[in-house]
């Protein structure tokens, strides 16, 4: 039963309808960290139950709160489905793997606790090789160890233990939020303890909630609700549960003299500290300024080579512990030293310059760009997923410097010479990160013996493959330019009166250079750069305006949908284009792949296509992982059994009866069935003996230009 909701939440109806379906959301939460949160005699108290409360206010169904005893517990419980929710979860790459995330609405600075007798720690680089506390499962863990690999990290079960440790000597600090340290060293009494420094490099921990992979809807609505949550009412929480409170029993005179000494106590220590202040400010200033001019290019103030040395030999050991791809990039800019000599170093130094803003626009803000000396520059590109990744960024450098350097009011042309090497095909055992600079200079100078301004990789099976699906890529987009591709219509025969009542719009290129080029030749390079969406575009449009100049109440067209196009949500102006068109309505059938239907989303996308009036067909069923009867969640109108059960179908055959199964059970499913691949008159016997509605394959008509295909209907007619 949904509860009351304030106007100023406003659900989507879809939204309604899936918190009706949910009926409660599950929380699971830190049940031990006060005052941020906690769970006291079953009730959940702390900064986040202020939020919860707004939350709930706001919610037309309750939040439950599932009771557990640790902080790893409440993680392996949302693992398990057990919660729905956890809040106050930082997110990092290993949770990304079972939870989506909110936005942030607690931000904790980022400290560490020491005795008192320590001096101010500034930087965490400054901790090498010192026993440092971290509580076990909390998400700065992995953070401090990815970012930090070379300090000595100790993991503690909970705060208490870490501030005990510290204040007997076993650990020289310990890492934890403002807010839990703060209240910790109070509760427990620790009078030697101090909170010690707040680092640049890691200021604040950002805390959202986390939502299990299940209940991906609920991301947005929560996101809703925090940014519903006004300044004054954030405010109030921190202030309410940031304050700490003293209970003073003394007498009055008792106090007055306390005061009296704090105050000349105070007064010196001010004094003293004051002056330390300014005597440390002034070496961290001088130590900044040192340690930039040591790890940055003066020209061009990108890092040098000691700090791209350090930030590689960092990756690498980040990478080997999670078997991630990354590559090194060395470029050298082609006719540099003729500009140098000819211009003079001033204008050359202008160039460096202007060519060093054009390499860091050319790469993601994630990776790396350095200047290791005279015209050479590296890139570091990290976290590579797919291997076209690499292609597309030495695409985007290599035409960066196709327009011309304007040095003295003239046009300067300089291009690139570009070696690659990746990791960890390229690193041997026992290499290190300097080997792969090796690598990738021993590409470039490949790349500078085959003519300049092009690139190479470090392996040879490498190269000739990145140069193959660039130079495809290339043509595909002069191929969209220049109108190369054609749509072909294969017929599809209706059983048993053998009449076409429908045809498949089936994508050709007909390349000057290739020849006509077979679509799984070039379908695959065109989903991977995005160019399916315009491709697509351009079939529906020419199928669309077939169907409007030949209009005929039963005929349909049947095009094939890419998993790209459905997941990158490009369909919303098929929809507007079919209801500015009445005679399209029903006309136009949508073919998917079996995979799409294991998708979380896809069940709501062909509603909304149906809702349109699009028809909905399940392309090569039977060779996926779905089953018939997974199909009843899905608004499916024809069914397509896969060529490979046709082309061994005979009598009493496997396939024969497999092909039975499926026809019956689609039927009582309300769906039609379309057989692929029917090449015989026996196949097309036993499929009309099945009560199959429809055949397509060779034995009627292959696929063929539109042109062509007119002359068949006609003939047919």
């Amino acid at each position: 039963m949904l509860l009351s909701v304030t106007e100023i939440f406003a659900l989507s109806p879809e939204q309604k309808s899936y918190l009706q379906s949910l009926g409660s959301i599950r929380l699971c939460t830190a049940p031990e960290s006060p005052p941020l949160d906690a769970i006291v005699d079953g009730e959940h108290t702390g900064m986040n139950a202020e939020y919860f409360k707004i939350f709930k206010s706001k919610l037309p169904i309750p939040v439950e709160l599932v009771l557990s005893t640790t902080w790893n517990e409440s993680l392996v419980m949302i693992q398990n489905n057990q919660c729905d929710i956890i809040s106050l979860v930082a997110e990092t790459p290993q949770r990304r793997e079972y939870l989506y995330f909110t936005d942030t609405y607690v931000q904790i600075p980022f400290v560490i606790v020491t005795t008192q007798e320590k001096f101010f720690i500034s930087k965490i680089s400054l901790l090498k090789d010192k026993p440092l506390g971290v509580i076990k499962g909390y998400a700065y863990v992995d953070l401090l160890r990815n970012r930090y690999p070379e300090i000595n990290l100790v993991e503690v079960e909970s705060r208490t233990q870490g501030l005990e440790y510290v204040s007997s000597g076993k650990l020289y600090g310990f890492f934890s939020g403002l807010h839990l340290a703060g209240y910790g060293i109070q509760e427990g009494g620790y009078t030697n303890l101090k909170i010690n420094g707040q680092f640049d490099e890691l200021s604040t921990i950002n805390l959202g909630i986390g939502v299990h992979h299940s209940k991906k809807p609920l991301v947005a609505i929560f996101n809703q609700l925090i940014s519903e949550v006004t300044p004054e009412q954030t405010k109030r929480i921190d202030n309410s549960w940031r304050r700490v409170q003293f209970d003073i029993s003394e007498s009055y005179r008792h106090i007055t003299f306390i005061i009296i000494v704090c105050l000349i106590l105070l007064i010196g220590f001010a004094v003293i500290y004051l002056q330390a202040r300014k005597h440390n400010k002034i070496l961290e200033e001088k130590e900044k300024e040192q340690w930039h001019q040591a790890h940055f290019d003066f020209l061009t103030n990108l890092p040098n080579r000691r700090l791209l040395v350090e930030r590689l030999e960092q990756t690498l050991k980040s990478h080997q512990r999670n078997q991630k791809q990354f590559a090194v990039i060395l470029i050298d800019l082609d006719g540099f030293k003729e500009v140098n000599d000819s211009l003079g170093h001033e204008n050359g130094d202008k160039l460096l310059v202007e060519a060093s803003k054009r390499l860091k626009q050319s790469l993601r803000q994630s990776d790396t760009i350095a200047r290791i000396g005279g015209d050479e520059f590296v890139a570091l590109l990290t976290h590579i997923k797919e291997d076209f990744l690499i292609g597309s960024v030495l695409q985007k450098i290599l035409l960066a410097f196709q327009e011309p350097f304007i040095v003295e009011k003239n046009p300067v042309y300089v291009s690139t010479s570009i070696g690659v090497t990746i990791y960890p095909q390229d690193l041997k055992e026992g290499e290190n990160e300097l080997t792969l600079l090796k690598n990738a200079d021993q590409a470039m100078y490949a790349a500078k013996k085959t003519g300049k301004n092009n690139f190479h990789f470090f392996t040879q099976s490498m190269h000739e493959e990145a140069l193959y699906r660039l130079d495809i890529l290339t043509d595909l987009r002069t191929a969209i330019k220049k109108d190369e591709f054609e749509v072909f219509y294969q017929p599809i025969i209706e059983l048993p009166a053998n009449t076409v009542t429908k045809a498949e719009a089936l994508i050709r290129w007909r390349s000057p250079k290739r020849g006509l080029v077979p679509p799984d030749k070039f379908i695959p390079t065109l989903e991977e750069s995005r160019l399916i969406n315009q491709v697509g575009d351009w079939v529906f449009e020419t199928a669309s305006s077939y169907l409007e100049e030949n209009s005929n109440n039963s005929f349909r067209i049947s095009i094939n949908v890419s998993p790209v196009q459905l997941k990158t949500q490009t369909l919303k102006h098929w929809r507007e284009r079919i209801k500015a068109s009445p005679k399209l309505e029903g006309k136009l059938v949508l073919e998917i792949t079996e995979s799409l239907l294991l998708e979380a989303e896809t069940a709501k996308d062909l509603k909304k296509m149906r809702d349109a009036g699009f028809k909905i067909a399940v392309d090569d069923f039977g060779v996926g992982y779905s089953s018939l009867s997974y199909l009843r969640n899905f608004p499916i109108d024809y069914l397509k059994i896969d060529r490979s059960f046709i082309n061994d179908l005979t009598p009493n055959s496997n396939e024969y009866y497999l092909c039975q199964a499926i026809v019956a059970m689609a039927h009582q499913l309300n769906i039609e069935v379309i057989a692929e691949g029917v090449e015989t008159l026996e196949q097309q016997n036993l499929l009309k003996s099945l009560n199959c509605n429809f055949i397509q394959g060779y034995l009627h008509a292959k696929p063929m230009p539109v042109d062509e295909f007119n002359a068949f209907i006609k003939n047919q007619g």
